[in-house]
Formats: structure tokens, sequence, C-alpha cells
């Protein structure tokens, strides 16, 4: 059953799951970085390793605790959040990543990705409103930014060998830069990166060291932090009361104002019902 009143999320709110990200140091101004490896609470994950065809996951060490519902549904009810540095949290859900990418390939590096979970925006494995983006693991020492990063995928509808572009990836990006990529034109998320049909990502241009990962993820939701140091409270109208599926894998994604190292603190609230 759905929750369909304000009286039914206070009676399904869940006790808030904390989160404390201490001292992550940005790229630039504006480009997206992951707190998923920064230090704190919850711990610091471990790098992916499952290989260039990567893992559909259903939890992983380091997420924003997540626990399904005994019966009925899951909601993301809220968002309490402050930070040293103005920006902008986005509180995400984590369906699949690979490993295994050779930074300084620039021919198309051909991936198979198993079945993404059904956690899209309907609950489905259609893929509506799943994203894609690159995750920097280890620093890259590309000298320049790269204008030239495309990735063929399936998109929501199942239609074969659509191409994403990154038009500038970032110059020596730092430990954590996140850089997602933009769909064709008409798409709304990605269903599938596969081979047979011309699926794979092509660097273009060499990275020259370092380790990156794919990402595939849902924005759950948006927070603006527009003061440093001050409170941010989004209600369950402030997210839109989005649906998390069973065995979603939260993490947050953080837009900097600044390159200052910043600390990011706060708790997502849940509501079953």
């Amino acid at each position: 059953m759905a929750i369909t009143t304000v009286d039914g999320i206070v009676a399904g709110l869940q006790v808030p799951q904390t989160f404390f990200k201490v001292g992550a140091t940005m790229e630039a101004i504006g480009v997206m970085h992951s707190l998923f490896y920064t230090t704190g609470m919850p711990g610091a994950a471990a790098a992916p390793s499952p290989g260039v065809n990567g893992a559909a996951l259903t939890t992983y060490a380091g997420q924003v605790p997540y626990t399904n519902p005994s019966s009925g549904n899951g909601y993301l009810a809220g968002v309490n959040v402050s930070a040293t540095l103005a920006g902008t949290l986005y509180v995400c859900d984590r369906l699949w990543h690979n490993s295994g990418l050779t930074v300084t390939t620039t021919t198309i590096q051909a991936i198979t990705t198993p079945a993404f979970p059904a956690r899209d925006k309907a609950g489905s494995a259609n893929g509506d409103g799943i994203m894609v983006g690159i995750e920097v693991r280890t620093a890259t020492t590309n000298a320049g930014a790269v204008t030239n990063t495309t990735l063929n995928y399936t998109n929501q509808g199942g239609t074969t060998g659509n191409v994403a572009t990154i038009t500038s990836f970032p110059a020596t990006a730092v430990a954590g830069t996140f850089v997602p990529f933009q769909l064709a034109a008409g798409d709304t998320g990605v269903r599938a990166i596969t081979n047979a049909s011309g699926g794979g990502i092509t660097l273009g241009t060499s990275y020259g060291a370092g380790a990156i990962h794919l990402v595939a993820y849902r924005v759950l939701a948006t927070i603006p932090v527009g003061l440093a140091n001050t409170g941010l409270v989004s209600d369950y109208a402030g997210v839109g009361l989005p649906r998390l599926y069973d065995n979603t894998v939260p993490f947050l994604l953080w837009r900097p104002s600044a390159t200052t190292a910043v600390t990011v603190q706060g708790e997502v609230l849940y509501a079953h019902g």
C-alpha cells in the first residue's frame, strides 16, 4: 500500500540515518564530487572491483543505510543538512558500478552490464531516470580538459546505439570527482550498456594515470545549501516523497561553490507505509 496522507508519513517515519562526511577536497567550483569515498559516517567505501561489466547493487559498505519496509512502500521523507561551504547536495540511489577501465585507452572499451535493478522512476528495469557518470577513485593526470569522452548505451525505450557525451572532463581530476554523461536528445535514462549493440566507453583522449569507475544512479532529491554553516530542513514536500524501492543503495553527491575542503553533515529520513 502507498502513503497517501500526511498522517501516513508521520506514522511511517523511521529512525533518521545520520551522515557526516569530513574534509572532501573539490576539483573545481561547480564540478560534482562523490562523497562515497570520503571518511566519516558512513565510513569511506572501498573501491569497486567487479571488472568492466560491473555489478548490479543491492547493498554496499559505505552507503547511507537503508532497510526495506516489512510491508508497504518505502519513501524518502526528508533531508536535513548543513555544510561548511555553500553548495548542492544530491541524494542518489546507486544501481550499478564497474572497475577495470584503462585510462590510457582512447578507443572503445566494450561493456556488457548485467540487468540493472528494478529501481528506475517507475520501479522497473527500463531505465527511466537512470543516469551514468564517471567517478574518479584515484586522481587522473591529464594535462588539459578532455572534450571527447562518449558512452554508447541502450535508452529507456530499448533503443540501442545511442551516444552520451562528456564535453569537459577536468584536467588532473582529484579523487572523488564525479562527471555525469549528457544523454542523447530526447532520452530520459539508461537501460543498459551492451557490447553486442556497440555498448561501451570511449575516453577519446588519455586520462594519463589514475583510476575511474562508471556509476549508474538515480537522483532521489536535490538539496540547495545556500549558506555555509547553516542548517537546512527539506521535508517530504521539499524532496517530493520519491519511492525507495527495495534494496535501494543511497549515496551522496556534492556540487561545490568553492574548491576548499568541505564537511557535509545531516540526516536522511525515510518513511514506510
